[in-house]
Formats: C-alpha cells, structure tokens, sequence
C-alpha cells in the first residue's frame, strides 16, 4: 500500500475527511478497495451515515424498526428433534465461493431453502415481496443519487469459533466471489469499489453505469460472508469436503460424499435473539439425503426413511399415496399457494449458437407441434398451462401491449416480430394428444420458407443436404417422456430426434457446454427476477462457463429490455418493463412455454408444529417448523419405531 491521505467522497450532505494508510487496486477485476477511517461530524454517529434497519425494493417495508419477530413464524416455537429432507442428485463440494463442484444442500446462494452455515448482510422477508431486513448488518444505507450502499455491521457477531465477524471479512468474501465465483455470482456482486469506513461500517461504491439499478442493495446484502482468517492458509478456489467454519444457526456435522449431509444447531448462535431469528431454526437436526430422483423420493417418505418430500410428479401426487398413514392421518398432504410467479416448469428451450435455431421461422414450427393440453391432462391438471415465462402474476404479458409497453416496444420496431404489435400471444390450437392439421401444414410451410425440405422422407437443408435431427437432452427419464409426444410430431414433418437422459452431472455439463441440440429447465423467478432474467437471456451472459444462459441468446432487442428492468426506478415501470420482457420472449419461440407449477404440494410425517401462513416466497419446512413431541410419538406408536 502506498499513497497515503487519499481523498474519498462523502455520504451526500456531510463533511468528512479521510486520513489513513491507503489504499490498493486488485488489477484482475479492477476493484479498488479503499482503507482508512473517516473523521466526521454528524448527528448519526461516527461517519455521518443514518441507517435503516431494512430496503424495501420499490416499496415500504412491512416491519417497523421495533419489530419482535416475523410473522410467518412461531415465536414461542420450542428447540429440539430433527428433520430429515430429500434431495435430487449427489454433492461434492461445501465451498459456496468455487464455481466449480456441486455444493451441498443448505450452503448456496439464492437456495430454496435458507443458508444454514453462514450469514449474510441482509436476509429476505418471506411476506414480502422484495424487502430485505439487516442480520449481519444492522443497518443500511443508500445514497439519494444510488452512488453507494453502505452497511453497518452489528456488535457482537461472531464465528462459531469465538472470532469477531469484521469489516475484513466482508472485504475478503466480495473480493473471493468476484475471484472465484461462478458468473451468476460476480455478475450480482458488481464489480464495485469498497470503502472501509471504519472496523464496523463499509461502503459500495456504485459507477455511473449502475446507479439506475435498485435491486443493488438486495444483490450487495445477499453476500455470504467468509471467514477471513479461516481461508488465509486454504485455497478458496477449489471444492473441498472438509466442513468449513461458519457463523450461521447450523454447523456440519456428519455427511457421506454425494449421499447426504448433517447439520447440528448452534446453541449459542449470535444471532438468535435477533427479531430476524426469533421462532426459527428449531430442529437441533437437519438432515438432507439424496436420491436418484423423483420416484424414489417418494417411496422414501412412504416408508419413514425421510419426514418431508414437495412431490412433482402429479400422477405420483394422486395416486401413490393411497396408504393408511395417509388414511389415518400420520401422513399429511398439503398443496401451498407461494407468494411468487409460477413460472415456466420445465420449458424446452434451443441451442441458439446452432444456426438452425437462430432462425424464427424453425422455432415456430416446432413451436407450432407442442401439446400442452396433452401435458395437462397427463398432469390430472395440477399444473396449469403457461403462457407466459411469468405465469400466474402481474409480470405475465397477457392481451395487447399497454401504452407505457409500447414506450419501450415502439423504439424497437424492426428488431422484434411485427406480432408483438398486432396480436396477443396464444397457444397452438393442439389438444389432448391430437394434432390440428392447421399446425401440421403451417410448421411444413415455415420450414420450407427456411430451406429445409424433405427428400425421401427426411427433412434436409435445401443447400447443405444436411438432415434436421434434434438431440434433446433431459434431466430424468420421466422428463425425457415428456418430449414424446412432441417428437412423434417432429417424424411426420421428416425430423428425426433423439432423447438422452445421462446422468445429473453430466446433464450439468451438457448443458453449460453447449453440447446439445434442445433441453429443458425450469424457470422459477421471483418477485425481483432482475438478476435472474439478466443472468438467463443478456448476451453479456452468452457462451460462459458455468454462466446461467444456456441457450445462448443473444438478441439487441432483448439486451435492451432486460437493461430496462434492471433501471427501472418505480413498481410500475419494473413491471411495465418485465412484461415488454415477456411478450418478446415469446413472439420470438425462443422457449416452448410448458406446464406452470402454481402449487407446492407438500407430503410430511406428522411430526411437526406448523406455523400457520400463506403465499410465502418459498417453503419454509426447513426454517419455521418445529418438532412436536406428542405428535411424534403417536407416528411412531402407529409405524411400531421405538426409537
């Protein structure tokens, strides 16, 4: 470090000087971290920053400064027993910085269920939309120009090993994910300049190019912070098994590489007084086994082996579960409504870096020969038909454009299909495993206007006489099904096709390496999908490894409505924005829209106290249930377990 006695700029209104050792840039990612301490004046404290105890994105919080506890969660929730939750796949790793390994459950980012190992600067509401109220931090702040975010970190946190939690640490868990971390993570964390304003207050500082985006905050808050001291001697870059040390209400306690994994409670957790922590993390254990896939899942809660399984297959749902503990009531059966946008539940999407998939004309036509009631009806309709990559909430782009749509749609004429303006977006007129002969011949029109015709029965390039064959890839043999009825379509039109469902990883790799020609993944948003929508579809994204744009899109016209989102400063314009989003999405084909899941349909042993709530963002088993003593005696008086 050199230069000492920088010049920083202070919080708007407010006079500071810096004075301190220095500072020093890391040149691979051209972060320029600031340390010093600052001398100031002000009726907030030692740096002249008020903060807040919460950011609500676009909206006010619901909780007050003073609140005791959330209310989704039992406050008086007694401590004790153990829950035992399912998981798809396998595990390698518990490093959450290295884009590399598979983390184990109950360690990621952006989890579905809440981290158990560390804490973050912020955590989210589950009955709110978008309102992230201070854990690690006790305070944020943001300045009137978005310019910088600051966080004030609270006294007393501290590591499971007695360590403080410091500035330090925040400072070397950003550095490390911006490092290391996948592109999801380095694209949500910025980069951005720090300041250490003094041993419990940091500061973000925020370019011009960003300032616009008021979902910086929440992305800043969400980091989980590391141990500065714990690393110095270990490679954060690589996947390890050795459990790390953490701050958070759990720590690791026993595990099986790629077959399951055990937390313990922290009785001492720093922050569980806290009103952000109060009736939550109840189990003294959580365990998370892991099983090849869904069916097995499910003769795994059938037979008491884990105690809670979200089932997805819906055929399974009503009929696999006709068993006395259902009959008897030991056995409950519970379909939540989530406070969240259902989504796209496994959509068929293309290789877009193939030029075949690049034009329009191809993808409609395939577009044209999918059966969604099919899937309904197979489904017993307990998902819904998705129209919309936002199905079931306000972002979904239904009828025509709005006016201030058509402000962001208009400037794009030319760049997007003409029927972004003339007619709303429909589904195919295909029912229930028949065909419109309509769809048929229009699909072999569109085919041939995009120079692949059919000699000797085979669909051809007109040019290339290359033949049109489609490998689709799929997570599991059951979704792998799911693609029959489409490719059968695909035959009469002279397409040939197959259908792979290697195993987990693999399909992993395949996809994040492009080596396929159409798969599938689900696509469940939130209600503050910025990142997410940034991270699947801006070609910024297009073509990284371990990225989250696995389709490769890169489209101008796209590029500009997702930077739309991103700067949208009023609920209004966010979601005037995201639906402008939506209705090119699908006036394009890139995806086949598919089945929504407007429903978690949830299977448990009847060993818990449930708090009563709905419409939360997530499931909260893991967090907010408890242990019920009585009630467990009487599952296992009725399984015979005497243990």
């Amino acid at each position: 470090m050199t230069e000492a006695g920088m010049t920083a700029s202070a919080p708007l209104g407010y006079h500071c000087a810096w004075s301190g050792p220095g500072y020093f840039v890391n040149k691979a990612h051209k972060i320029t971290v600031l340390i010093g301490w600052l001398m100031c004046w002000s009726a907030y404290g030692e740096s002249g920053i008020e903060y807040q105890h919460a950011y609500g994105f676009l909206a006010e919080p619901r909780y007050g400064e003073d609140f005791r506890h959330f209310d989704f969660v039992n406050p008086t929730a007694p401590k004790g027993g153990r829950i035992r939750v399912p998981q798809m796949g396998n595990w390698d790793s518990f490093n959450p910085v290295s884009e590399k390994g598979r983390l184990g459950a109950g360690l990621g980012f952006w989890s579905r269920d809440t981290n158990l190992l560390w804490d973050s600067l912020l955590v989210p509401a589950l009955d709110e939309p978008a309102t992230h109220y201070g854990l690690l931090a006790e305070g944020i702040a943001v300045a009137e120009d978005q310019s910088w975010v600051a966080f004030k970190l609270r006294e007393g946190a501290y590591w499971h090993d007695g360590k403080p939690i410091t500035v330090e640490d925040v400072l070397f868990s950003y550095e490390s994910y911006l490092e290391y971390g996948s592109p999801a993570v380095k694209t949500s964390f910025g980069p951005f300049s720090i300041e250490k304003i003094n041993n419990r207050e940091i500061r973000f500082l925020v370019p011009p190019e960003h300032r616009d985006n008021p979902t910086i905050p929440i992305q800043l808050g969400g980091i989980l912070v590391m141990p500065k001291h714990y690393w110095k001697d270990k490679d954060i870059s690589k996947t390890t098994v050795d459990p790390p040390l953490g701050s958070g209400p759990y720590r690791i306690s026993e595990f099986s590489v790629g077959r399951w994994l055990e937390f313990e409670r922290v009785e001492n957790y720093w922050a569980r007084d806290l009103p952000v922590s109060i009736g939550r993390y109840n189990f003294d254990r959580i365990k998370y086994d892991y099983f090849r896939d869904d069916q097995v899942q499910t003769e795994a809660l059938k037979g008491n082996v884990v105690d809670v399984h979200v089932e997805n297959v819906p055929r399974t749902w009503f009929e696999a579960y006709d068993m006395p503990a259902v009959d008897e009531g030991y056995v409950k059966k519970v379909e939540y409504k989530l406070g969240k946008p259902a989504g796209l539940w496994w959509p068929i999407f293309w290789n877009l870096d193939q030029r075949r998939f690049q034009d329009v004309r191809v993808r409609k036509a395939i577009w044209l020969l999918s059966d969604m009631e099919w899937g309904n009806q197979r489904s017993y309709g307990f998902w819904g038909i998705a129209q919309s990559f936002f199905h079931d909430s306000e972002f979904a782009a239904l009828g025509m454009p709005s006016e201030d749509e058509l402000k962001l749609l208009e400037p794009l004429s030319g760049q997007i299909p003409d029927t972004v303006f003339t007619e709303p977006f429909k589904l195919q007129p295909n029912r229930g495993g028949g065909w419109a002969r309509e769809n048929i011949l229009e699909a072999d029109r569109l085919l041939k206007e995009a120079g692949w015709i059919v000699v000797d029965g085979q669909r051809v390039h007109e040019e290339t006489g290359e033949p049109f064959h489609i490998r689709f890839i799929a997570v599991s043999p059951a979704l792998g099904g799911s693609f029959i009825p489409l490719t059968r379509l695909l035959k009469r039109l002279g397409i040939t096709s197959s259908i792979k469902s290697p195993e987990i990883s693999n399909w992993l790799y395949r996809n994040q390496s492009g080596d396929f020609d159409a798969s599938s993944i689900w696509f469940l948003p939130d209600n503050t999908p910025t990142l997410m929508i940034r991270n699947s579809f801006h070609s910024s994204e297009a073509g990284k490894a371990y990225g989250s744009n696995w389709s490769n899109l890169r489209d101008p016209a796209v590029d500009t409505l997702v930077d739309a989102i991103g700067t949208a400063t009023t609920w209004e314009d966010y979601v005037t924005a995201i639906r402008a989003f939506d209705r090119v999405m699908l006036h394009n084909y890139y995806w086949i829209p598919s089945m929504a899941k407007t429903i978690e349909a949830v299977a448990y042993w009847d060993n818990f106290g449930v708090p009563e709530y709905d419409r939360l963002l997530r499931l909260a088993h893991v967090d907010t249930w408890w242990w019920d003593d009585d009630k467990s005696k009487a599952v296992r008086r009725f399984t015979g377990d005497s243990n």
